[in-house]
């Protein structure tokens, strides 16, 4: 699916009455079933996966989506140099320096 498509999807899901609205509700729910099925390497001082990451995860998504907003537009952002100064930001040095 387009990012195009895909954004003008999830917004009109915002209707309860859009018939992927239960989709578009369960998407953070599903993408951190899907990130954890993976053996993730984290910095120690952040614990488990389970009990540190999810709202990483959900950052990331957020800032991706709005990120693809801005990059849609005119002039349009380059959506990797945008995810490289927000990837600083949620996984700051030297935290998550050994774990790039």
């Amino acid at each position: 699916m387009s990012v195009s498509k895909f954004t003008v999807l999830s917004a009109e899901s915002l209707n309860p009455e859009h018939p992927l609205h239960d989709e578009f509700t369960a998407r953070m729910d599903d993408i951190w079933e899907n990130y954890s099925q993976y053996p993730w390497l984290i910095p120690p001082q952040l614990g488990a996966w389970a009990g540190s990451m999810r709202p990483v995860v959900r950052k990331a998504m957020e800032i991706m989506d709005g990120v693809q907003l801005w990059w849609l537009r005119e002039p349009e952002v380059d959506l990797c140099k945008e995810w490289a100064q927000m990837e600083n930001m949620l996984f700051p040095s030297p935290l998550w320096d050994a774990y790039r």
